[in-house]
């Protein structure tokens, strides 16, 4: 898709860029077993981050909790915000979520933790119950669907065709400049 007319902060592939960005957060995560991370985003701007935190007390602290609180530290509002994330939420965090009027979670693609299959399916559960999306983000190509948006993609930020000297000119369907 070309960038609109007179947008300067699109981003042509949203959903790479910011789970890129929680990759890159994960990797101060303190969490031996499961570390992840997680951005909240609001028109097209990070609001707060997270980080998957295990206590010297052996208290795990999801990434969502974290960056919720981070956010709410700021005095941001969160209300039709997103989250991309690098791990599956927790029952917790997805009411959180509600309560803070987040309505969808981008979460990238993996193996599910053994130990939180259960937790996983429960906030699974509790996500339709409340109306937030949960979708999955897979960064990796699959053979079986060769075509697809995601599917053999060598820079997933390279950047498009736009040409701003001819935004205005809506190309038809034949080819033909309106």
């Amino acid at each position: 898709m070309p960038a609109p007319a007179n947008d300067p902060l699109y981003i042509k592939n949203k959903e790479g860029y910011f789970i890129e960005i929680a990759k890159t957060i994960a990797m101060a995560s303190t969490h031996p077993l499961a570390p992840g991370a997680c951005v909240i985003v609001r028109d097209r701007e990070i609001i707060g981050e997270g980080r998957s935190i295990l206590t010297a007390s052996r208290i795990e602290i999801d990434c969502l909790s974290a960056a919720i609180g981070a956010s709410s530290k700021r005095g941001t509002p969160t209300v039709g915000a997103s989250i991309y994330s690098t791990r599956y939420p927790f029952t917790t965090p997805v009411f959180q979520c509600y309560q803070m009027g987040i309505t969808k979670i981008v979460v990238l693609a993996h193996e599910w933790e053994p130990l939180y299959k259960d937790e996983f399916r429960r906030a699974a559960r509790l996500a339709r119950e409340l109306n937030i999306s949960i979708e999955t983000y897979f960064d990796t190509a699959d053979e079986r669907f060769d075509g697809s948006p995601q599917s053999s993609r060598e820079n997933p930020f390279e950047t498009d065709d736009y040409d701003p000297q001819h935004a205005n000119e809506i190309p038809d369907e034949d080819g033909a400049t309106i």
